[in-house]
């Protein structure tokens, strides 16, 4: 007898909602043993690698490369014995997701039904049918996710131009398409051509060419945008070389024909959708605001070259900044803390997280115990993190738990930023550059390295005067960084 097993995506900490798969490992007919690793799948901040929980063979590939699923659904079918096409089809349609995220989350004989542990009962999904109800013009831009909707690529880029749920237009286009008359209609839209000048022929839905465009000179991009598009390349004044039409010519005739300027779309990653819901979230629910202090850092350039040099360390300003920050927050502990509702969580030991731009985002791997470790171990661990954080390798828990936000741009020459609180976090500090500007000491005027540093805080754990306590003691230790020696 075979058993079938359900291959679900992981759920991996739990803040995890889905996964994006990157690439599968496997292909169907593959002998799989237990801790084989399958496919990797790419979560808000890293890449892990699914690992098989059972014995057999993979028989169906559900989730397509690049295709994002929540926690809990089925990725792929993997059978002990043998199992034909139909019972693998049955098993398939009969699973129901567990959003626990079991890897492995469900089994059963070969032609039965999957049954899972919860014993969860499928629900009805409502399809939205389009309809040719009027709707109010208040109401166009609500309704569902339309990316389902079938649109012409014309019609969607002035329905979002407009904010127009494509769910609210009557689809009157060929086979069942909603089409750049219905979004104008729908929203009593009037679309002006662009003058001739644009090196484009202005058309109208009733004067486009409907002739074959095949024989038209065009670049292999040209045509393949033109069909994206919707256009006809007769419609298309060409002045590319030896008379082709480009690309940019196709460009241009989009915007003469929908009065919306040509854009491309990019997917957003699991990390982008990840950083853009934290941020939004921490900007709308945490009251911030911000303390500026300038600090003086010659002793820091000239101590840093000593070590770097003489004794044969890597220490960055950045890891200066970091166990300075660790000091102040020691001596100022009411700024290591995090708002909880009910409660103001005090933490003994500093954690700092320490923001690093990756591929397509940000990520804020932690430096544990920052107070016990002395600058070449803090240079060294935030090298390490730094460089395993852009090659995607992370383990979840080395980015997660940090109690401190450290973000730096000096290296890019900002003389100041506001940096936005890594929840739960209460504070965060924005390091800018380090320029040369002339003092005053005394009654004399010098020349010195100034880098302004900012600090954003919760103003519901961490009043102002605490802030500005932190930031005194923080300039204290950048000040004098033998301080950080001892």
């Amino acid at each position: 007898m075979s058993t079938l097993h359900a291959l679900t995506v992981p759920k991996w900490g739990m803040s995890m909602e889905e996964g994006e798969i990157t690439e599968w490992r496997v292909s169907v007919g593959d002998k799989l043993a237990v801790g084989d690793e399958l496919v990797d799948i790419e979560t808000s901040k890293i890449v892990n690698a699914a690992e098989c929980q059972v014995a057999g063979t993979l028989v169906r590939i559900i989730g397509e490369v690049g295709q994002t699923l929540k926690v809990g659904m089925l990725m792929g079918v993997v059978a002990t014995g043998d199992a034909t096409d139909a019972q693998i089809d049955s098993f398939v349609v009969g699973f129901v997701p567990d959003a626990s995220g079991s890897s492995l989350a469900q089994s059963s004989d070969a032609g039965a039904p999957a049954t899972p542990a919860s014993q969860a009962q499928p629900v009805a999904r409502a399809i939205p049918v389009a309809t040719a109800t009027p709707v109010a013009a208040g109401a166009l831009s609500q309704g569902p996710d339309d990316a389902g909707v079938n649109a012409s690529a014309v019609a969607r880029r002035i329905a979002r131009a407009h904010n127009i749920n494509l769910n609210n237009v009557p689809a009157t286009g060929r086979n069942g398409r909603v089409s750049k008359r219905d979004v104008e209609q729908a929203g009593g839209i009037e679309i002006v051509a662009a003058p001739r000048s644009s090196g484009a022929k202005p058309t109208s839905e009733s004067q486009r060419s409907t002739e074959d465009d095949s024989h038209i000179a065009s670049t292999p991009v040209a045509r393949r945008l033109a069909r994206s598009l919707n256009i006809n390349l007769n419609d298309v004044t060409a002045t590319g070389k030896r008379g082709r039409v480009s690309k940019e010519d196709v460009e241009k005739a989009a915007v003469a024909e929908t009065g919306v300027a040509y854009y491309r779309e990019q997917k957003l990653s699991g990390m982008r959708k990840t950083i853009a819901a934290r941020l939004t979230e921490s900007k709308q629910t945490i009251p911030h605001y911000r303390v500026s202090v300038d600090v003086e850092i010659d002793s820091l350039l000239q101590q840093r070259a000593y070590m770097n040099g003489t004794l044969g360390h890597k220490i960055s300003v950045n890891d200066f900044v970091i166990k300075a920050c660790a000091g102040a927050l020691e001596q100022v502990p009411e700024v290591n803390v995090q708002y909880a509702e009910d409660c103001i969580r005090q933490f003994d030991q500093v954690d700092i997280s320490m923001a690093v731009a990756v591929k397509g985002g940000l990520i804020t791997p932690v430096i544990r115990n920052v107070g016990a470790k002395g600058l070449p171990q803090i240079a060294a661990a935030s090298s390490d993190l730094a460089h395993r954080a852009q090659a995607g390798t992370l383990g979840v828990d080395e980015f997660q738990g940090g109690t401190f936000s450290i973000s730096n741009l000096g290296m890019f020459g900002v003389d100041q930023f506001d940096a936005i609180i890594n929840l739960p976090q209460a504070a965060i500090l924005a390091v800018a550059a380090g320029v040369k500007k002339p003092v005053v000491r005394g009654d004399s005027i010098v020349p010195a390295t100034v880098m302004r540093v900012s600090l954003s805080a919760d103003h519901r754990a961490i009043d102002g005067a605490i802030a500005a306590q932190f930031l005194k003691s923080l300039k204290g230790f950048l000040e004098n960084p033998a301080s950080m020696l001892l």
